[in-house]
């Protein structure tokens, strides 16, 4: 497991920060987690999302890309 550096571990995100930036369910970032979407770091507690790439991610589902938006 990777050693986080104390930038990191307080400016990284929660699942659920995350999901709130995104305005999509926890599972769907999960989802994206997975699929390698977003950059993700495990950590004992959880895992940490890195907040660039959730913006990268909100700037795609603003220019209308559709694997990006969440089931209905």
């Amino acid at each position: 497991m990777q050693v986080l550096d104390e930038t990191t571990a307080t400016s990284w995100l929660t699942t659920g920060e995350a999901s709130r930036r995104l305005r999509m369910s926890p599972q769907w970032t999960r989802l994206q987690a997975t699929r390698g979407t977003i950059r993700t770091m495990p950590t004992a507690l959880g895992l940490l999302i890195d907040p660039e790439s959730v913006d990268e991610l909100v700037r795609a589902r603003a220019a209308g890309s559709r694997d990006l938006q969440e089931p209905a």
